[in-house]
């Protein structure tokens, strides 16, 4: 299965469909394709704990819904209470689910030449960064756009930028919190309404207002 991953991931990379440069920083917002995801994981150590999970939604950036999905991953070792408690999974849901080396290829070919985003994203990228290091795959260049900061420039007088309580501020709240697809889900409502009023808005300057891109291979661009 292990081959089968790779010779994907080879035929994404080789294809050009993953971005090698810079995104055009004067594309509409609008115009855009996105894919926000989020991921679910043991614990908070990307050194020590593994990813149990990934979901994705990809929508351009009018809103428009293009496709979803979710990866639930085998982390090869127990999920602990204090972990299933936060996300509800639990070792038994994930004893026969593919491993992250399996699912990276999968997730990378989903996303393609999106921008990322993700909700304080320095924690799903380690994440990511950490699980590739072990699979020892090359991680893709690949850019994301954190939501976090992103957010509390659009919306400053909100009380707290935390998904669920930005999304119940907004009115947009849909009650389903830390799983990786409806968390996904709360960032893409919470961008429609930060874009209602910015249908001019340019790429540049949403990168700007989310203090620049973050690489998932870690290099400048």
């Amino acid at each position: 299965m292990f081959g089968k991953a790779q010779s994907l991931l080879a035929v994404v990379l080789m294809s050009g469909s993953l971005w090698a440069a810079m995104p055009d920083p004067s594309a509409l917002v609008t115009n855009t394709i996105f894919v926000a995801f989020d991921t679910e994981t043991t614990g908070f150590s990307p050194k020590n704990d593994r990813l149990v999970e990934i979901g994705a939604v990809k929508f351009r950036g009018n809103g428009e819904i293009l496709s979803e999905t979710n990866w639930l991953i085998n982390p090869e070792c127990d999920i602990p209470l204090r972990a299933t408690e936060v996300h509800g999974i639990r070792t038994g849901d994930v004893l026969n689910a593919p491993q992250f080396k399996e699912v990276f290829p999968e997730f990378a070919a989903f996303c393609g030449d999106s921008v990322l985003l993700a909700h304080n994203a320095p924690f799903d990228v380690d994440f990511l960064k950490a699980e590739l290091k072990r699979a020892d795959i090359d991680a893709p260049a690949m850019p994301v756009l954190d939501t976090l900061p992103l957010f509390r420039v659009w919306f400053p007088h909100a009380l707290s930028h935390a998904l669920g309580k930005l999304a119940a501020y907004l009115n947009v709240d849909k009650g389903v919190y830390h799983r990786a697809e409806a968390d996904s889900y709360h960032i893409v409502d919470v961008m429609g309404v930060g874009m209602k009023h910015r249908s001019q808005l340019q790429l540049k300057r949403m990168e700007d207002d989310a203090g620049g891109f973050m690489w998932l291979d870690g290099k400048k661009h």
